[in-house]
Parts: C-alpha cells; sequence; structure tokens
C-alpha cells in the first residue's frame, strides 16, 4: 500500500484477477442460489451492493479493494472489523461509542463499531416506527447526522431516547470524532434568545445549560427534577417541604426558568389571588405572604411567625395541637376580610360547650377569659370583678367569703343557683339556730357576712313595742338562737338589779314586759303581789293606799327623812321639827 492509503500495483493486479473471478461465477440461475466460483461464493446481491452509498464511496470511488475492508476466506467475504477501518482511519477509529454493543456484535474489547453508524447494505432501517413518530426521515445514504436516529430513538442502556432535537442535524451539536466520546454542542448557536446566570459562577456557558439540562435530549421537563437535586446541598438550601402535593408542585410555578432571580419570582398572589389574609387592611405585614411564609418552607415556616412580630403576647390557650397557638384562635386565613378571631373558637374545640354562650348562665367566653391571657385560676376572680363587681367587692371584708367557689358549686362554667349549706363552714352557728333563724341569707349579706335585715323585718310587733334603749335586740337577744341568758338585765340595769326588788325578784320579767305584746309593756300594779291587808303598819292608812307615793318603782323609800312625809303631811312641820324621821315613831313595818 503507497503512502497515501491507495492499493499498490501488484495488489490491483491481484483486484482485477478477483473481479474477473466474480462476474465468472455471477451467472447463477434465476432462483438466486449461491454459485461455486473457484472455491469463493460470492452472494448474486453483490451488484446491487455494489451500488449502495457506503460501497460506491469505498469501492468505485476510492477502489479500496474488499479484501481491505473484509476478511476474506476460502468459502466467504467475512465481516467488516473496526480494525480495518482504523488501518485508513486511524483517528476517526479511536472513537468510543456503542461499547456494548460492539462488543456483543464482535466479541471482542472493542469500543465501537464503525458499521453501526456507517451503513452499507440496503435494508429496512432500524428505529422506522420511532422515527415516523418522530418526524425523522431514515433511509440508505451516505453518512448523514440522521443516521443517529437509526439507533438513538430507543434508549440505549444508560443514554435515553432522543426525544428533543430529533429533527436537528446531529453534526450541527456532536463531533463524534473529534471527541473520545459526545459531547455537547454549544447550546447558545441555537438558543440564541436564551440566556441565565444561575449556578455559571466559573462555568462555560454550556456548562451552565447542562447543569440543569443535563440530558439533553430529554424534555425540558426533565430538568425540573435538578433543583431539588443541587439545592440539597447549595445554597439556599431549600428543604424537602418546598413542594407538597396540592400545592407547590415544580419550583418553575414560582420561578421563571432561565431566569432564577428573587426579583423574577411570580408573587404569591399569581395563584393565590382570592385569598383573604388576617387583618390585611389594617396590617401590612400581613399582606405580604412573605411575613409569615418562607417560600421554600411555606407550610412549616408559619407556625412560629407570629411571635416574630407579636412579642408583647404571649398566649397561653390553646397550648397542644397541630395549629399551635395563635391560630388556635385566628384564622390567617379567615372565610372574609373583616373576621379577627374564629367564629366559635371556643366551642369548636371545647366540645363540652354546643356554642360561645353555653356556659356560665349564657355569659359569653370572651367575657371572663381574656384573649391571650385565657387561662384563669380560681383564686383570680378578675373574671367575676366584671360582672360580679359589688360582691367581690363585699366579700374582700370576710375572710371566709373571699373564694366565690367556697360557696358556689360548679364554678366556673356551671354555677348552681342556689347557695351552698352555710353550715359547711358554720357549723357551731347552724347548731345553735332557731327554726326562724335556720336560713342564714334571711339575715345575713351572703357575701360580706354583715347583718343585712334588720330583726325588725320579722319581729314588728316587738320592736314596735320595745321601750327606748331595747330597739337592738342584739343587745339582750343572741343573734342565732334568739336567747337572752347571756345577756342579763343586770347588764345594763345595775342600779336597779340592786334595789329591793332587783334583789327578791329571779327575772325583771316577773315585772317588766321588754317589749310586746301591746298593752304589756308597762310593769304590773303593786298590788299583784303586795295585798294591802297582809303590809304592816302604816301601810294599812287609807291614805296610804298609793305605794309609788313614798316608794319608788323597785321598792326603794323616796326618802328616810321627814321631807318625803312632809309632801303630804304639811300641816305637820312644826310637830317635832327636830325629828329627822317620821318612821322613827310612826311605823310601816314589822319591826318599826
Amino acid at each position: 500500500m503507497i503512502a497515501d492509503g491507495r492499493p499498490s500495483c501488484s495488489l490491483w493486479l491481484r483486484y482485477l484477477t478477483l473481479l474477473a473471478l466474480i462476474v465468472a461465477c455471477s451467472s447463477g440461475d434465476s432462483s438466486g442460489h449461491l454459485h461455486p466460483g473457484l472455491g469463493v461464493y460470492i452472494p448474486a446481491t453483490w451488484s446491487a451492493i455494489r451500488q449502495t452509498p457506503g460501497h460506491d464511496v469505498h469501492v468505485v470511488q476510492k477502489q479500496v479493494s474488499c479484501a481491505s475492508c473484509h476478511a476474506i476466506t476460502d468459502s466467504d467475504i467475512g465481516p467488516v472489523r473496526p480494525e480495518r477501518c482504523g488501518a485508513c482511519h486511524e483517528k476517526e477509529a479511536k472513537i468510543q461509542h456503542a461499547g456494548a454493543q460492539a462488543l456483543a456484535k464482535l466479541g471482542t474489547t472493542i469500543t465501537s463499531d464503525c458499521t453501526l453508524c456507517h451503513r452499507f447494505r440496503e435494508e429496512q432501517p432500524l428505529g422506522a416506527i420511532e422515527a415516523t413518530a418522530a418526524g425523522v426521515e431514515l433511509g440508505v445514504h451516505p453518512h448523514q447526522a440522521s443516521d443517529c436516529a437509526h439507533c438513538h430513538l430507543k434508549a440505549q442502556g444508560q443514554t435515553p431516547a432522543v426525544q428533543v432535537h430529533a429533527k436537528e442535524a446531529c453534526l450541527d451539536c456532536h463531533r463524534p470524532h473529534e471527541d473520545a466520546s459526545p459531547q455537547s454542542g454549544p447550546c447558545a448557536q441555537c438558543h440564541k434568545d436564551i440566556s441565565t446566570t444561575h449556578a455559571a459562577h466559573g462555568k462555560s456557558a454550556n456548562a451552565v445549560c447542562t447543569t440543569c439540562h443535563q440530558k439533553q435530549h430529554a424534555p425540558a421537563k426533565e430538568a425540573l427534577g435538578r433543583c431539588a437535586e443541587c439545592h440539597a446541598k447549595q445554597e439556599p438550601v431549600v428543604p424537602a417541604t418546598a413542594l407538597f402535593e396540592g400545592g407547590h408542585l415544580e419550583c418553575v410555578g414560582c420561578h421563571r426558568p432561565h431566569d432564577f432571580g428573587k426579583a423574577k419570582a411570580a408573587p404569591c398572589r399569581t395563584c393565590h389571588e382570592n385569598v383573604f389574609v388576617l387583618s390585611q387592611a389594617k396590617v401590612a405585614a400581613h399582606a405580604d405572604c412573605k411575613s409569615c411564609h418562607q417560600p421554600h418552607d411555606v407550610r412549616g415556616s408559619a407556625q412560629q411567625a407570629c411571635a416574630r412580630c407579636h412579642t408583647a403576647q404571649q398566649p397561653d390557650h390553646p397550648k397542644h395541637g397541630a395549629a399551635g397557638t395563635c391560630v388556635g384562635c385566628h384564622d390567617p386565613h379567615p372565610a372574609s376580610n373583616q373576621q379577627v378571631a374564629r367564629a366559635a373558637a371556643c366551642s369548636s374545640c371545647h366540645q363540652a360547650a354546643p356554642k360561645e354562650t353555653a356556659f356560665h348562665a349564657g355569659v359569653e367566653c370572651k367575657s371572663c377569659h381574656a384573649a391571650h391571657d385565657f387561662v384563669r385560676e380560681s383564686s383570680d376572680h378578675r373574671a367575676c370583678q366584671g360582672c360580679h363587681a359589688a360582691q367581690v367587692t363585699k366579700a374582700e371584708h370576710s375572710k371566709g367569703h373571699r373564694a366565690c367557689e367556697s360557696c358556689h358549686r360548679g364554678l366556673p362554667h356551671q354555677p348552681l343557683l342556689s347557695l351552698s349549706g352555710c353550715e359547711t363552714c358554720h357549723v357551731a352557728e347552724r347548731a345553735t339556730a332557731n327554726a326562724g333563724h335556720a336560713q342564714c341569707v334571711g339575715c345575713h349579706e351572703p357575701h360580706s357576712g354583715a347583718q343585712g335585715a334588720a330583726c325588725g323585718s320579722c319581729h314588728k310587733a316587738e320592736q314596735a313595742s320595745a321601750p327606748a334603749g331595747h330597739q337592738t335586740c342584739r343587745n339582750c337577744h343572741e343573734s342565732h338562737s334568739g336567747s337572752a341568758a347571756s345577756a342579763p338585765c343586770a347588764k345594763c340595769h345595775e342600779r336597779q338589779a340592786k334595789s329591793p326588788h332587783g334583789q327578791l325578784a329571779a327575772d325583771c320579767r316577773d315585772c317588766h314586759r321588754p317589749h310586746g305584746p301591746s298593752g304589756l309593756s308597762t310593769p304590773p300594779p303593786c298590788s299583784s303581789c303586795h295585798e294591802r291587808p297582809k303590809l304592816p303598819g302604816l301601810h294599812l292608812v287609807d291614805k296610804h293606799a298609793s305605794c309609788a307615793s313614798c316608794h319608788t318603782g323597785h321598792g326603794e323609800a323616796r326618802s328616810a327623812l321627814r321631807d318625803a312625809c312632809l309632801t303630804c303631811h304639811t300641816d305637820r312641820k312644826q310637830h317635832f321639827p327636830d325629828a329627822p324621821s317620821c318612821t322613827s315613831c310612826h311605823l310601816f313595818g314589822k319591826a318599826r
């Protein structure tokens, strides 16, 4: 072989001899069976194959001998092996392409089979159905870019099927014999209207595109999965929760492909235009979705969003549940723009209450519970103060009555209408109370414990007939039993108790009625005890019949001196004027 790769003269002689043999052997019968030549069988179709483009280039135009490509034996024209192609095409033979197919076909560790792309036989094109679907024309022709489609309209192992760019000339992008393996062509050559700075630092233009479009022949949607793959590790790190069913399904729902900058991201209202936000008309931050929702964690970030701004509010309710605290009562996206708190916010959680006014005699929950200071201890009377200010104030004066729940059972939500028995605490008083005093609140104001009703409200006759000084019933009577035993008359009437009658009488009430009934309030006549016929001395004189003329009501003599007698016996002023006492001579008693 000469230096330019053409056959030498001796080879040409051998070639012409072989052609003569082929011509001689090619006149078989019409059945198309092979006819024996000089030990080599040439198929009858050779004359047609010789006219195919691949053979035309090599045999006719370049006059390459058959033996240069085929391993000719005594009985067969063997297959073409890549080593033979490399004899002329040394540079091109270094390509590494479809190695698995080459190995399966040729049984060696050859990296490529040239005849996969450079076809020499007239036959049905591979992948005809896929080519028709893709709108690609396949046929027998000299090597063209569309030859790639013979195989690549179907997936080739890890290499996906060519879908995008299937109609384009493959060699516009790929230089199969210039690169050890197929490399992407310059994307900007066709996509002049598309540019991106995303993930472009330190990368070539092609490397930027293939950061997302790693499979350039796959549909563009195949690149969507790359967002999550990169941003799971690279800043900004995007959590897996960024995408979810029924919401943010893909990154390009908000970000524009090829222009991912924050400023170009689609506003939330693009999709959520009919969503109301709590107090959005009054609070500018509420109108901006990003104030509460982190764009890449919209469902998880809002739970603690309230606390970032509302630092002064420390709600103590509710403390459990997926709704968190603030949003348990405040619907962040209410049904109307006017709604501040959830409708039936309390009863929606507290199932014991069918409605907001089911507790505490129909009072609305928020009347007792402050919105952000909801929990109330039983000793905290601020809630009671709102409606029962007068009662709470009175109870403060009675230490035992300060705890409302001590007397009012069922507090706070189901208070009983009637008071609990006072005897729970006032055991001694209840034990001594008479029948008329058994109902404590009949006399006492229940919250302060003070006497609320005067004794006269029940004992009208007694109070009306009581003499001056006896108007205050408790001066004589024990409040609960009504007994006067602990308050004898001598307690107030000490002088009278020392009088003759006070010392003689077992009870002042023998003569005196402390009150009523009407007509019995004045003392009885002296004669009820002192019968005149039995009295000694001058008591029997008719003129001495009026006891009060000489004695006080309690039996004391008005005076032992003669002046007392002279009030009546005026004509006796000169009768022993020096005598100190008339009774020295005129006796009234047994001894005198």
